[in-house]
C-alpha cells in the first residue's frame, strides 16, 4: 500500500519522481477501469456531493476537537469521494517527518507505526513539492515505496497536501483498491476542496490547543499554572472521595531562593527555576501533576497515591538535586512538605495549608528536608528580633549599592577595591585581603587596611597557594572558616614581619558554580569579634564577587575576540585590495597565519574539478618547504572531501599523506571550501603550545569563505582581464593588417617585449603595461595615409615628418580609454633614441620610459628581419648584428643585452 496506503494492500513510501508535475497514470488500453464496489462514483460527481461538501465546511471548521475533526473529515470524504481506505497524516516539520494521525485500514496497525520522512514516496513527493497528485495506478509509479508489513496490491491514490496559512499541516491520502480501481478528475477535485477545508479546520484546532495550553502552562518552566493546579487538585479529590482512593500533595520551595536573585540576579534565578522544573519532570511519574504555583513554590499532585509514593517521591527528588551542581549560582536544594487527602483534609484550600505547613516544618529543620504532614509537629521558622532587622536592612542596602558598581566593572582589581571599600562600611575591620585563582596560585587583587608591620608591605606579599594557609585552605575545600583566635589555628601562616597580635578572622570562598575562583579574607583586632550574621553577609558578597570576576574575564575573552573579529575584517579589507589573482593567495595565507598565531599556513585547490589539489602558496615555512606546486591526486584527498567545516589533521593523518615539515608538529587545522565544484582549503599548523578551540575553528572557517570570494572575484577579474586584451589585440590586428609585415607584427613584439621585461626581472603591473603599450604602439599609423605607409620607395621629408606624427596620433586615440592612462605615455615614446635624437619629444635615456626602450629594440629588430614594402628581409645574423652595433646610441645598452640574450634562447 502506497505511503499509508488502505485496506487490503501495502502502503508504499513512492520514491522519488523525476517527473515535474505529479504523476497521473492512466489506465491501460486508454479506458478508465471500474470496480463495482459500495459507493462506487459515478463518472461525474452530482451536484449533491458538491452541496455536501459546502455543507460540510462550516461544520469542519467550527470543530472544537481534533480527534473529532479528523474523523469528521474521513467520514465527509467518504459521503462525496467513497474510498476503502484512508489516511491522514501530520507534518512534523522541525524533524521533516509524517505522523499517521488518523488511519481507516485494514493494515492500521503497520501504518500508525510507519513514521517517515518528506521526499520519501509519493505522499513524500506531494509534501516535498507541495501538489497533489492523482496516481491510478500507484504501484507502478515510480516514485512508490512499500510500508513493511503489508500486501502489494494494485491500488489507485489521492494525495492532497494540507496547507494553511502558507505552512504545511500534514496530508490526506485516499485509496481504492484492485486492477480496476481509478479516480475521476472530478473526484480529484472534490479532494483538493475538501483537503483545503481541512487544512484551515486543522490549522484552527492547533491553535485553539494551543491557546488552551497556553493558559494552562506557566510560560518560564512549562509547567502547569496556578490556575490549573486548584482545578486538577479539585477534580482529583472528587475523584478520589467517589472511588475511595487517596491523593497524595507534595509542595516544595527552594532554599534560599531570594539569595540566588539577590547575588546573581533574576536571570539566573530564572535558569533555577526552569532547571528544578527538568528535574521534576525526570522524577516524576507519567501519571502525577507537576505545577509551579508561585514564585520558587511549585506543586506535584501524585493520584491514586499513599504516603509511602509521596516520601518516595520527594526523597528521589532531594538525591537527585544533590548531585547536581549548576554552573553559577551552585547546587540546588529545596524544603519539601506532604499532606494526604482525603485524610488530612477533603477540599482543595485545606489541603494545600497542610501542605504548606509541612512544607514550613521542613523549611525550619534545614535544608533539604521532606516532612510529612502532622499537627503535633508543625513548626515555623523563628523571627529575629528589631536590632537584626536593622542590620539585615542595611546590609541589603551595602550589597544593592556594590551590586551597580560591579556591574559598571569590567577590571577585576577594581572589582576587588570597590568590594574592600564598601565592606569596611558596615565591619570596621583590620584589614581586607581578596585573591583571585589562579591554576593553583593565589594572586592578591585587591588589600585595604593595616598590618602590623614596620612598613606597610606590597599586596604582593600575601600572594599564596591553594592549600598554604587558612586563605588555601577555604579554597582548597570551598568552605568558610569563622576564626574567633587565628593564633590557634593549626593551619594558619604567620605574614613576616608582622608582629603577633590577637585578632579574629574571617574567610569566605568566592562561589562560581561547582568551582571556588577565589576567596575574601576579613581581619578585626580582638577576639570574637564576629558572628554567624557577619559570616552570611560575606557569603552573599563573595557570590557577587565572583559573578562579577568572572564577568570581568567573560568581558575580556570578548574584547579579545573583538579584536580578532577586527583583524578579520581588516583582512578581508586587505584581501579585496589585493591586485590581479596572483597577489590574493599569497595574501590569504600571510593573513591566515598571521590572524591564527601560527608557524606558517598554505593554500591548497584543485586544479579541475576531479583533478589533483595542488600547493597555490605558503607562508612561514623557515625552512623552504616546497609547498607551492606540491600536488596530491584526488584519489589520496578524497577522505577529506566530504568534510564542511574546519576540523583538525592529527599528525598521524598528516604523516599518511606527506612528511611533516621540520618546524612542524604535525597537526593542522583545516578551513574547507568549494570554489566552482573544486576542492580547496587553508592549512594552518599547530605551534608549540597552540590550542584550537571552537572560536578558533569559526574564525578559520570565517577566514575560508572570505578567500574563496576573493580568489572567485579575482578569478572573473582576471578573466575579464584577458578578454580586454584579447579584444585589444584584435582591434590592433585590425587596424595593422594593411599590409602583410604588420598584420602579425603587433603579437610578436607583444610576446618578444614580455620575455625581455621578465628578464629584466619587471614586477606584473610593469608587465602589464609593458604588454599594452606594445600592442599599441603603432595605432597612430591608422591616420597615415596607404600612399605614404606602403610605399615602395624612399620618402620625401614631408612624407617623412607625416610618418612621425604617429605616436603622437597614437597617444590621441587611446587616451579617452580608463583602463589605457598609463599606457599612453609608452605609446608616445615608442620612438625616442637612446642618443636623444629620435621623435616626436628627442627625450634621451632614463627619461624614455623603460617600456618603450624595450619596445624600440624589438620593433627595430622585427623590422629588420621581415619583408617591407621598402627593401627585403635582413638574415637573422645581420640583424642581431645591427641591434649590437646601435646599442648606446639608437638603443637602451642593457636592454639589447638582454634582447640578444632572449633572441638566442628558444622561446619558453
Amino acid at each position: 500500500m502506497i505511503e499509508g496506503e488502505s485496506a487490503a494492500h501495502r502502503p508504499w513510501h513512492c520514491e522519488r519522481s523525476h517527473m515535474d508535475e505529479p504523476a497521473r497514470v492512466s489506465p491501460t488500453n486508454g479506458e478508465p477501469h471500474i470496480r463495482l464496489v459500495s459507493g462506487t462514483p459515478a463518472a461525474t460527481p452530482s451536484v449533491d456531493s458538491y452541496r455536501r461538501l459546502a455543507d460540510v465546511f462550516h461544520d469542519l471548521l467550527s470543530e472544537q476537537s481534533l480527534d473529532s475533526l479528523l474523523v469528521r473529515i474521513a467520514d465527509t470524504l467518504d459521503e462525496i469521494v467513497p474510498y476503502e481506505a484512508l489516511h491522514i497524516y501530520e507534518a512534523d516539520e522541525p524533524k521533516r517527518q509524517l505522523v499517521p494521525a488518523l488511519v481507516r485500514s485494514e493494515w492500521s496497525q503497520e501504518i500508525y507505526e510507519d513514521v517517515f520522512p518528506f521526499g520519501v514516496g509519493i505522499t513524500g513527493w506531494a509534501v516535498e513539492h507541495r501538489e497533489p497528485v492523482l496516481s491510478n495506478q500507484a504501484h507502478l509509479d515510480p516514485r512508490v515505496e512499500f510500508v513493511p508489513g503489508t500486501p502489494l496490491e494494485p491500488e489507485a491514490l489521492i494525495v492532497v497536501p494540507l496547507i494553511a496559512r502558507g505552512a504545511l499541516k500534514g496530508t490526506l491520502n485516499v485509496y481504492r483498491i484492485g486492477e480496476d480501481a481509478f479516480f475521476t478528475e472530478e473526484e480529484f477535485e472534490l479532494a483538493k476542496r475538501l483537503g483545503d477545508a481541512a487544512a484551515l479546520a486543522l490549522d484552527n484546532a492547533h491553535i485553539r490547543a494551543r491557546l488552551e495550553r497556553e493558559a494552562q502552562t506557566d510560560s518560564l518552566t512549562g509547567l502547569y499554572n496556578h490556575r490549573y493546579f486548584h482545578e486538577r487538585l479539585r477534580r482529583e479529590l472528587t475523584r478520589a472521595a467517589s472511588e475511595h482512593e487517596n491523593v497524595a500533595l507534595v509542595m516544595l520551595d527552594i532554599d534560599d531562593f531570594k539569595k540566588v536573585n539577590d547575588v546573581f540576579g533574576h536571570a539566573v534565578g530564572d535558569d533555577v527555576l526552569a532547571e528544578l522544573a527538568d528535574h521534576l519532570r525526570a522524577t516524576v511519574r507519567t501519571s502525577d501533576v507537576v505545577c509551579r504555583i508561585g514564585g520558587e513554590e511549585f506543586a506535584v499532585i501524585l493520584p491514586g497515591s499513599h504516603e509511602e509514593q509521596a516520601v518516595a517521591l520527594a526523597t528521589r527528588l532531594v538525591t537527585r538535586l544533590d548531585a547536581v551542581a549548576r554552573d553559577l549560582a551552585g547546587k540546588i536544594s529545596v524544603s519539601i512538605g506532604i499532606a494526604q487527602g482525603p485524610k488530612h483534609a477533603a477540599n482543595p484550600r485545606e489541603l494545600v495549608a497542610c501542605a504548606e505547613a509541612a512544607m514550613m516544618t521542613a523549611k525550619a529543620r534545614g535544608k533539604s528536608q521532606v516532612v510529612f504532614f502532622d499537627d503535633s509537629t508543625t513548626e515555623r521558622p523563628e523571627a529575629g528580633d528589631s536590632r537584626e532587622d536593622v542590620r539585615s536592612i542595611a546590609h541589603l542596602k551595602m550589597l544593592q549599592s556594590l551590586a551597580g558598581k560591579l556591574n559598571r566593572s569590567t577590571d577585576v582589581r577594581e572589582i576587588g577595591m570597590a568590594i574592600a571599600n564598601e565592606l569596611r562600611q558596615l565591619i570596621d575591620y583590620h584589614n581586607c585581603r581578596i585573591f583571585v585563582r589562579d591554576g593553583e596560585e593565589l594572586q592578591p587583587i585587591a588589600f585595604q587596611g593595616e598590618l602590623t608591620a614596620p612598613e606597610r608591605p606590597d599586596a604582593d606579599v600575601f600572594r599564596t597557594r591553594v592549600g598554604e594557609g587558612f586563605t588555601g585552605r577555604v579554597v582548597q575545600t570551598g568552605e568558610s572558616l569563622l576564626l574567633d583566635d587565628a593564633s590557634t589555628c593549626e593551619f594558619a601562616i604567620k605574614i613576616e614581619g608582622t608582629a603577633q597580635i590577637e585578632e579574629s578572622i574571617i574567610a569566605v570562598p568566592m562561589h562560581y558554580g561547582a568551582r571556588v575562583i577565589g576567596v575574601i579574607v576579613v581581619s578585626k583586632l580582638g577576639l570574637n569579634q564576629f558572628d554567624t550574621d557577619d559570616l552570611r553577609l560575606l557569603e552573599v558578597l563573595a557570590g557577587q564577587t565572583a559573578a562579577a570576576v568572572e564577568n570581568a574575564r567573560l568581558y575580556e575573552v570578548q574584547r579579545r575576540e573583538a579584536e580578532s573579529a577586527k583583524a578579520l575584517l581588516e583582512f578581508g579589507r586587505d584581501l579585496a585590495a589585493a591586485e590581479g589573482l596572483e597577489q590574493v593567495p599569497e595574501r590569504i595565507v600571510e593573513g591566515a597565519q598571521q590572524l591564527m598565531g601560527a608557524p606558517h599556513a598554505s593554500l591548497w585547490l584543485q586544479e579541475s574539478i576531479g583533478g589533483d589539489v595542488v600547493g597555490l602558496a605558503a607562508h612561514g615555512y623557515e625552512l623552504g618547504a616546497p609547498v607551492v606546486g606540491l600536488r596530491f591526486a584526488a584519489d589520496v584527498m578524497k577522505q577529506f572531501f566530504g568534510r564542511t567545516g574546519p576540523y583538525v589533521i592529527s599528525p598521524e593523518e598528516y604523516a599518511a599523506l606527506s612528511d611533516p615539515p621540520a618546524e612542524s608538529t604535525g597537526s593542522y587545522v583545516v578551513a574547507p571550501f568549494t570554489l566552482e565544484g573544486r576542492w580547496g582549503a587553508i592549512a594552518v599548523a599547530f605551534g608549540a603550545e597552540a590550542e584550537y578551540g571552537d572560536r578558533e575553528l569559526e574564525l578559520l572557517g570565517g577566514l575560508a569563505h572570505q578567500a574563496k570570494l576573493a580568489i572567485a572575484n579575482a578569478s572573473s577579474f582576471a578573466g575579464l582581464e584577458r578578454t580586454f586584451l584579447s579584444t585589444v589585440e584584435a582591434l590592433a590586428n585590425a587596424l595593422e593588417a594593411r599590409d602583410e609585415y604588420t598584420s602579425s607584427h603587433a603579437r610578436w613584439i607583444t610576446d618578444m617585449a614580455l620575455r625581455v621585461g621578465s628578464e629584466l626581472g619587471l614586477d606584473a603591473d610593469t608587465l602589464k603595461r609593458l604588454e599594452l603599450g606594445a600592442l599599441f604602439h603603432d595605432i597612430g599609423k591608422i591616420g597615415i595615409p596607404n600612399s605614404v605607409l606602403l610605399k615602395p620607395g624612399p620618402l620625401s621629408e614631408e612624407e617623412r615628418l607625416l610618418i612621425e606624427t604617429h605616436p603622437e596620433l597614437g597617444e590621441k586615440i587611446i587616451a579617452p580609454i580608463d583602463q589605457l592612462q598609463d599606457v599612453c605615455g609608452i605609446v608616445r615614446a615608442c620612438h625616442e633614441r637612446w642618443d636623444g635624437h629620435g621623435y616626436p619629444d628627442q627625450k634621451a635615456g632614463e627619461e624614455i620610459p623603460l617600456e618603450a626602450r624595450i619596445i624600440f629594440a624589438c620593433d627595430a629588430f622585427h623590422a629588420m628581419t621581415t619583408d617591407r614594402p621598402y627593401r627585403r628581409a635582413l638574415p637573422s645574423d645581420e640583424a642581431l648584428r645591427r641591434l649590437a652595433q646601435n646599442a648606446g646610441s639608437q638603443f637602451d645598452p642593457q636592454v639589447v643585452d638582454v634582447c640578444l640574450r632572449v633572441l638566442d634562447a628558444p622561446p619558453n
